[in-house]
């Protein structure tokens, strides 16, 4: 089944930094990297990968409905068949990030809350746990 899996978090709570971990993990798992943006070192990236003949599309755009729309459509006409995305904690002004995802009929959703960490000393682990939360959902849809 398609899925889009959303990672949920209030702004500032390491969701881009957690699905860049994402992006290091699929690589270093022998997922096959078709296309990224990663590189090019912007804030928010899109990258497609390979696996089992399945695409798998990150995105980190998720500040706002236009932007979540714009990245997920494109993943969407990719043919990626699980996309991850960033988004907010809730939909404060209509319509918001939460609602694009759930707009992608032919897509289930699945969102998993961000973790939140304010201490500096252990964000990084508290991201790299999520991300593996996150890989560790893609394989079960593979």
């Amino acid at each position: 089944m398609n899925t889009i899996i959303a990672l949920r978090g209030k702004g500032n709570s390491g969701k881009s930094n957690t699905l860049r971990i994402l992006d290091e993990l699929l690589s270093q798992n022998d997922f096959e990297s078709i296309r990224s943006s990663i590189e090019l070192g912007y804030a928010d990236f899109i990258s497609i990968f390979s696996k089992n003949g399945k695409l798998i599309g990150i995105t980190s755009s998720g500040d706002t409905y236009d932007l979540v729309h714009d990245a997920l459509s494109e993943l969407i006409n990719d043919r990626c068949v699980i996309c991850v995305c960033a988004c907010r904690s809730y939909d404060r002004v209509p319509p918001g990030t939460n609602a694009e995802i759930t707009e992608f009929t032919n897509y289930e959703n699945l969102f998993l809350e961000k973790t939140l960490d304010e201490n500096i000393n252990t964000q990084d682990t508290t991201n790299r746990n999520d991300a593996n939360r996150l890989l560790t959902e893609i394989y079960n849809l593979l």
